[in-house]
């Protein structure tokens, strides 16, 4: 700490002259910061709600939402009686 201090003395600045110029930097930098963050989130939600109706999508059927021949194939889980018996005896 002495070191910095011994610093701004050199250039001749006060300490308290220096915390007042980087307080607005440092104001200026969280905002932009959270508008980023933000931007992501929002970013990252939309893409996990893009991910669910994919899922979606796959294991029940079509989506109301999807059209008929969006060409994406569904996977079709029948469920047979037989083998199910077979294998709890």
């Amino acid at each position: 700490m002495e070191a910095v201090i011994d610093l701004l003395r050199a250039f001749h600045l006060d300490f308290l002259e220096v915390i007042f110029a980087l307080i607005p930097i440092f104001c200026i930098g969280y905002w932009i910061g959270t508008k980023k963050v933000r931007k992501l989130t929002e970013e990252i939600y939309s893409l996990q709600r893009h991910v669910l109706d994919l899922n979606e999508e796959l294991l029940f059927g079509k989506n109301d939402q999807v059209e008929a021949d969006s060409g994406t194939p569904v996977i079709e889980i029948k469920h047979d009686p037989l083998k199910s018996n077979k294998i709890a005896k």
